[in-house]
């Protein structure tokens, strides 16, 4: 048996029974595996996107933070009369 049947029998024993929740997130991995395989620019460009819209929410994050850090106490700071 070569090896490649041998992974494909693994697997296919392994999801047999398995519930519904489990065999859609194993379906999922394997779309996954199988698009950074097959389009690796596609998927590398798709991470990229990803990581830089974590950072600039973080960033915007961090930017409100500090504006409501400059408004504490503002108007006994800066008092109108």
């Amino acid at each position: 048996m070569s090896s490649d049947m041998t992974y494909q029998h693994l697997i296919t024993e392994g999801i047999k029974g398995l519930p519904q929740d489990l065999l859609a997130e194993i379906t999922d991995f394997v779309y996954f595996v199988r698009r950074r395989a097959i389009q690796p620019k596609d998927f590398e460009d798709e991470i990229f996107s990803a990581l830089m819209k974590m950072d600039l929410d973080k960033l915007n994050w961090n930017e409100l933070a500090h504006l409501e850090e400059e408004f504490v106490n503002y108007e006994q700071r800066y008092p109108t009369a």
